[in-house]
């Protein structure tokens, strides 16, 4: 703009109005300003979501990493700490120092006879230290608590008195398991005189589980350090490792950090803790059933100044993003406007519900393959509606398939894992019996769940069943099966009781040494086949039950019986129909009555199929 005697000089406040002026009167800018700023703003929250996104899957990924790092190094040290409770059984098993150390008990006469035997304690012991290295030290007390042996190699002397105090305390409610601690040792090389070890006791049990004295080994605490070094590479890592009964038995953190994690033992993992201003990811692993539980932190030091340079490099990037964008909308608005209107339109009719809509495409551009891609989704989108129907047909049909399928027999699993340690330790005649009685489940384990069985090879294989536990267990089991000789015939699914009578020892008897009884009854009532599985077990309270009769109740972790046996209650509901299922009947430390009410069926054995009910 001119001014009169100004020549082309520009007004200090007149260009802001004449912009304004000129975007209120043109629609081509205001769209123009319009969409840079829906880019603008757009290309913001696309880059903050990047940002989240590169954080979360860094720190996902990270996460992952040092949870398979740490559940590596637990599993190394599962190795290790069975390789400890291996030699010291070889220890305790030994009759010639079973012998000796009771006889340490009470004064002896002949003291040559005493001082072979001594001798020969302390080559086994010296052989010990040399095929397990990582022990340094082991100690044998007798039954009054005198220590009557001792070999060791290297620096590492006997721990303090409190020390041994303590891990005796630990011990009296163990009877034959090992219990571990940390231990303050006298050393020769190092400068204080004192060193930090592990410490392992147990009493020592001979076969017929008498005690006759007590086992100390001293290990360096290297045993666990070289294990856990690749968790703390760089010193930037923090270790946490608890022993069963919640000590620590090592960590590299100060006093401060250690009391902090220990505060965060009941937390959920994985979990952020922040220390000294630095963050840190922890995950958790335990080692089950040896109790020991390593928590694992990773430092996020170099992750939190990476971010920082990623928030740079957006920061440039957007800004030539917007700049890119403004002059290629400028350009192209008016190609865009007619195809995009179209579009919206096309849009609009689908949100409604009209999905026999479509666009026209005018042009073989991006957006003309936008706009046959918006007319291939619409026709996919009504095939897929129709297609529902069939799906919803199918739905109980895949949900039978998917329980028969979950319906592992793992209890063939835990029987042969005992009957191995069985053989192992005794070498009992019996043995091809048992092996007889396994083969006849593993056999009929294998057959599809979906043939049917017999009452009686049901009851056939429930005895084979309780004759392995039987045999298995101290002390004996009363059982009672009465069934009709006219009902042996009788058809059913296969594998239905075994999870019941499985439950049963597992959970029933568990705690229980003498006068368990176990009584199993079919009968028919109502026109229907009736079986009674009744113990008297612990029993089982309310919630239990409600948990185990109810297809909506969540197990708890772990529990492998009620996956079982919740399976056996929806496959009868599935095949059979509502008109039958299981009920429960128990009370606690009374016992536990388990109904299972079937249809009569008859004839040639065959594959079951969905909702029959034959006569």
């Amino acid at each position: 703009m001119k001014f009169k005697g100004e020549g082309s000089r520009l007004h200090p406040t007149s260009w802001p109005g004449n912009i304004a002026g000129k975007i209120k009167g043109s629609f081509k800018i205001k769209l123009i300003v319009l969409l840079s700023c829906m880019v603008t703003l757009a290309f913001a929250l696309a880059g903050w979501m990047v940002y989240r996104s590169n954080i979360q899957l860094m720190e996902g990924e990270i996460s992952r990493q040092f949870s398979i790092a740490n559940e590596q190094a637990l599993a190394r040290l599962e190795v290790s700490f069975q390789e400890i409770n291996r030699v010291s059984q070889s220890i305790i098993l030994n009759p010639n120092i079973e012998l000796f150390l009771k006889e340490n008990t009470v004064p002896v006469s002949d003291s040559y006879t005493q001082f072979k035997n001594r001798k020969y304690v302390e080559e086994q012991l010296n052989m010990l230290l040399v095929d397990a290295p990582s022990i340094r030290s082991v100690f044998l007390y007798n039954e009054n608590g005198e220590m009557t042996v001792l070999s060791k190699v290297g620096a590492s002397g006997e721990p303090g008195t409190d020390d041994l105090n303590r891990m005796m305390e630990k011990l009296k409610p163990h009877r034959g398991n090992m219990v571990w601690g940390r231990a303050e040792a006298a050393s020769t090389i190092d400068p204080d005189g004192r060193r930090t070890v592990l410490v392992a006791a147990r009493r020592m049990l001979n076969e017929k589980l008498i005690p006759y004295g007590t086992m100390v080994l001293v290990m360096e605490e290297s045993l666990v350090s070289k294990v856990l070094r690749d968790l703390t590479e760089n010193g930037t890592g923090k270790v946490l490792l608890l022993e069963p009964m919640g000590g620590i038995l090592y960590s590299n953190t100060d006093q401060s950090e250690m009391e902090q994690l220990l505060q965060l033992t009941e937390a959920s993992y994985p979990r952020y803790v922040k220390m000294n201003g630095i963050s840190y990811l922890f995950v958790r692993h335990e080692l089950i059933p040896a109790g020991f539980t390593l928590y694992g932190g990773a430092s996020l030091q170099e992750i939190q100044r990476k971010n920082k340079d990623i928030i740079q490099v957006l920061a440039f990037a957007g800004i030539g993003v917007i700049l890119l964008s403004a002059l290629l909308i400028t350009i192209s608005t008016r190609t865009l406007l007619t195809p995009l209107a179209h579009l919206m339109q096309g849009l609009r009719l689908l949100r409604s519900g009209d999905f026999t809509v479509r666009v026209r495409v005018d042009s073989g551009d991006e957006l003309g393959y936008i706009g046959d891609s918006f007319n291939s989704m619409a026709e996919q989108v009504s095939e897929l509606i129709n297609k529902v129907y069939l799906a919803q047909i199918s739905q109980r049909e895949s949900e039978l398939k998917a329980i028969q399928a979950q319906l592992n027999p793992h209890y063939l699993h835990n029987l042969f894992n005992e009957l191995y340690w069985k053989l192992y330790s005794d070498d009992q005649e019996e043995a091809a019996l048992l092996i007889n009685a396994i083969s006849e489940m593993l056999k009929y384990s294998l057959k599809s769940v979906q043939t049917d069985t017999t009452l009686g090879e049901e009851l056939h294989q429930i005895r084979n069943y309780i004759k392995i536990q039987t045999e298995l267990f101290t002390g004996e089991i009363e059982t009672i099966i009465q069934a009709e000789e006219s009902l042996l015939n009788l058809r059913m699914m296969r594998s239905l009781l075994l999870p019941v009578v499985e439950n049963v020892f597992v959970h029933a008897f568990r705690d229980m040494e003498s006068d368990r009884v176990l009584r199993i009854k079919a009968f028919l009532f109502h026109e229907a086949l009736h079986i009674e599985v009744a113990d008297n077990g612990c029993g089982m309270d309310k919630e239990t039950q409600r948990i185990l009769t109810e297809a909506e109740a969540d197990l708890p972790d772990g529990n492998k019986t009620g996956i079982g046996y919740k399976s056996v209650l929806r496959r009868i509901q599935l095949v059979y129909g509502p008109a039958y299922g299981v009920e429960i009947t128990s009370s606690k430390g009374k016992g536990t009555v388990v109904h299972m009410t079937l249809p009569i069926k008859s004839g040639t054995l065959g594959s079951h199929e969905e909702g029959t009910d034959e006569g």
